[in-house]
């Protein structure tokens, strides 16, 4: 059995799960290829995090099903939508992909989605692959076909025919993809884009790629590193793949003028190519934003690819964008161009025949002028595709509506267009100069964005897309396309326009749905854009969920200085110290009294000091160390300063000093805040807050005002928590006892996705005596006083001065 799983292949997403949430699984899939001793549930397993449970991919099938089961290529997992994507392939050569729901990270037997199923010249499928922390899936083999929809549907990408696409390298950060063949070529897109490009290939027989977190790329083999850069980046990819090759093909071409400056190009297909090669003398996506450039003169921007099987010898076209006019050909290398034209139908062709020119001027057509190009203003262009003599040639007409008859065209009225391969190729196909530049509407230069909107809060995010150099077209449509990868997580409306300079403007409103979590990306795709452009699709990542960065705060009423904190004095304008350096493994009172501690925390905490307070058996029973268990003195604690500092009851070992004020404490306020990426602001409705003594002291209480819009939600949440629930506008705090006070504010939940809780202390000083000792004090002293009056009184009353005796017996004992 060992021998069946000596080698298999690794599939996962590359997504970032750092801060991840409690909805977000990592997943990883091993799958092997089929042999005698493996089935096919034992040839495909995955795994979700931390990867100790590894599951069979194909969900349990009934037997009759398993007789018709196809070979798991891939199976990926869809972690915005939660599904599973496998690449399925039978033994009829069929190709399918099918996307399932996942029900505790197990696939369900009943597809979400019909399965797609490919046409059959998607004969060697190799996997399918998720552009990183997005929803574009990419299917690659003989053909790369891409869907935006979570695998329901697909559109072509790119057909290599009998080359195979056998590994994909992705940048998140620049939304590049490189698809490698094996034959080595390298073909480069964008994600979400409809077309590609050749960047070059590769000659080495091991080695790898890589994008860096800028979108650098390199290529490490076994005694080499070259780094390059981005594929924008002033060629820097080509230390990697060299020069980028000329995407045109063997044929000639047809240019027919629609205006002056547009003009389409036919792609010529000989009678006597093969069918099986038909292919490669046919415009595709790969020419989609490409530059058709004359190697005499002349270049223009192709924008739109036209399949026609109307005409045996044409079966695509482009139409483009005249930038540089193209050169025309002279009487010095066609003479014909001397001569009046006539043309006439000659079977499936027409023959163009040269009118006798002046005396004395030789006119006549050439071999050389076997497929240039026939160019009339106004009518049908004709490629000329043999010479019958001097004076005739066949042509074929690329608009045979338009063909002009019983007409004749004097010199200077017709022109000729070399576009041919007999004398050379004459024309290629570069990759267009980057034409769009994209900007954000708060000019950050980070194409990864993480977007947290917590529930019932709101984003906005604004782009700009500006058109740059030379044939770039505004027609009034949308420069922009949106995809958002899940709809059901967050409602998105949209808004685009164009300014007054020809840029599109684009707002995107984003708002929280329901109580619903999950993660979203949202793709801006600038469709026009050529792959030069480092900047053609943005995908920012939006979760309905809590940042990670978002936490509230309490507002002390008075700010003391770190300085002070750490001295440990800070005293008001009536000189008293309002820090209080809490004493040793400090415990506060119980209500049953200031020597009867009865909570587990410790403050101030030191093992290897005694503990105070300590002489009851309830005391002796409460307490327990928290960064401080298991050690033996408090250097061992390894309390860090953030520790020491903090409010939180987790680190109460290593609190050492806190507020202190005067007793009474009165309407203190209680001051919230919460903090986030976005800044600062008060904690006010429909936030609702319970507070809590942490060591269940009573002798305090709160005081709150509640908006009538508020009570019944207010009402309803204490009939539900069991706990008062209070509006943390204008919330303030009176202390009737002594020493430490530790209260927590929570944030009720249905509010917001986070676990908001805050934490502050009081301590209380310089209190009277409690009740009856202040009053017992009082009573004695007024009975002792009462009683010398009544003694002092009597003695007068009754004429006795002891004063006087005691001055006679001190007489006579001096005398004694």
């Amino acid at each position: 059995m060992q021998r069946d799983y000596v080698k298999g292949k690794l599939w996962y997403n590359e997504r970032c799960f750092a801060n991840t949430e409690l909805h977000e699984v990592d997943y990883v899939t091993v799958t092997f290829e089929r042999n005698r001793t493996l089935s096919e549930e034992s040839s495909c397993f995955y795994s979700p995090a931390p990867f100790f449970d590894w599951l069979p991919c194909l969900p349990p099938l009934s037997k009759q099903t398993k007789s018709m089961a196809s070979t798991v290529i891939t199976f990926l997992v869809d972690q915005e939508h939660s599904t599973g994507v496998y690449l399925l392939h039978n033994n009829q050569k069929t190709t399918v992909v099918s996307v399932h729901h996942l029900k505790q990270n197990k696939p369900k037997l009943k597809p979400k989605f019909p399965p797609f199923m490919f046409p059959s010249s998607f004969s060697s499928p190799v996997g399918i692959v998720f552009h990183p922390r997005s929803h574009f899936l990419y299917a690659y083999g003989n053909q790369v076909w891409l869907s935006i929809d979570g695998g329901n549907t697909f559109e072509l990408l790119a057909d290599f025919h009998d080359d195979v696409i056998k590994s994909t390298y992705h940048s998140f950060y620049t939304s590049d993809i490189i698809f490698l063949s094996q034959s080595g070529k390298a073909h480069f897109t964008k994600a979400g884009l409809e077309t590609y490009s050749d960047i070059g290939s590769i000659a080495d027989n091991i080695f790898t790629l890589y994008y860096d977190h800028m979108g650098f790329i390199h290529k490490l083999t076994p005694d080499k590193f070259v780094a390059g850069g981005p594929h924008a980046a002033l060629g820097n990819s080509q230390l990697i793949f060299g020069q980028a090759p000329d995407m045109g093909f063997r044929t000639a071409l047809a240019p027919q003028y629609i205006t002056t400056n547009e003009m389409i190009f036919y792609a010529y297909v000989p009678p006597s190519e093969p069918q099986e090669t038909i292919y490669t003398k046919t415009f595709n996506n790969i020419h989609s934003g490409k530059v058709i450039q004359s190697r005499n003169t002349g270049k223009a921007y192709i924008r739109e690819i036209l399949q026609s099987h109307k005409s045996a010898e044409f079966l695509s076209a482009v139409i483009a964008e005249v930038i540089e006019p193209f050169g025309i050909q002279d009487v010095t290398q066609s003479p014909c161009l001397s001569s009046t034209l006539s043309i006439a139908p000659e079977q499936d062709s027409f023959k163009l025949t040269l009118q006798q020119p002046t005396p004395g001027v030789v006119s006549l057509f050439q071999a050389s002028d076997i497929e240039k190009t026939v160019v009339i203003p106004g009518y049908s262009s004709f490629l000329i595709i043999s010479i019958v003599d001097d004076q005739n040639a066949l042509a074929k007409a690329t608009m045979p509506r338009l063909v002009p008859t019983d007409m004749t065209f004097v010199k200077d009225s017709w022109f000729l267009y070399d576009f041919g391969q007999k004398n050379g190729q004459t024309w290629e196909i570069h990759a267009k100069p980057c034409n769009y530049w994209f900007q954000q509407h708060d000019d950050s230069l980070s194409l990864s964005v993480l977007k947290y909107i917590d529930l019932g809060k709101s984003y906005t995010l604004q782009v700009k897309v500006m058109p740059h150099g030379k044939g770039t077209q505004i027609i009034g449509l949308p420069l922009v396309k949106i995809i958002v990868g899940n709809p059901t997580v967050l409602q998105v409306k949209v808004e685009g326009s164009f300014d007054d300079a020809d840029n599109y403007l684009m707002k995107i409103s984003v708002a929280s749905q329901y109580m619903l979590q999950g993660t979203t990306s949202l793709a801006f795709i600038i469709g026009e854009a050529s792959t030069d452009c480092f900047v053609t699709t943005f995908v920012p990542i939006l979760k309905s969920s809590c940042s990670y960065l978002k936490s509230m705060h309490h507002n002390p009423s008075k700010v003391i200085p770190l300085e002070d904190w750490l001295s440990g004095v800070h005293k008001d304008s009536q000189g008293f110290n309002m820090i209080k350096t809490l004493p040793i493994n400090y415990r506060p009172p119980s209500n049953m009294g200031i020597a009867i501690p009865l909570t587990d925390n410790f403050y101030h905490a030191d093992p290897s000091k005694p503990i105070p307070r300590n002489l009851f058996l309830k005391s002796k029973k409460s307490g327990k160390f928290k960064q401080c268990a298991n050690v033996s003195t408090r250097e061992e604690c390894n309390c860090t300063l953030d520790q020491k500092f903090s409010h939180a009851v987790a680190f109460s070992d290593c609190r050492e000093k806190v507020p202190r004020f005067k007793f009474p404490v009165t309407h203190y306020p209680v001051s919230l805040a919460i903090h986030s990426e976005d800044g600062r602001a008060p904690v006010k409705t429909p936030y609702l807050v319970t507070v809590t003594e942490v060591n269940e002291r009573e002798n305090w209480e709160l005081k709150h005002t509640v908006p009538e819009n508020v009570k019944k939600l207010k009402n309803h949440l204490e009939s539900i928590l069991k706990v008062p629930v209070y509006n943390p506008s204008g919330l303030n705090l009176s202390i009737r006892g002594s020493e430490l006070f530790h209260f927590r504010v929570s944030v009720v939940p249905g509010v917001t996705f986070c676990e908001l809780v805050e934490e502050f202390e009081i301590y209380v000083d310089e209190v009277p005596l409690p009740f009856p000792g202040h009053t017992l004090i009082a009573i004695a002293t007024a009975v002792v006083l009462g009683g010398m009056i009544f003694i002092v009184f009597m003695l007068q009353i009754r004429n006795i001065h002891p004063w006087d005796k005691c001055k006679t017996f001190l007489k006579r004992s001096k005398m004694n």
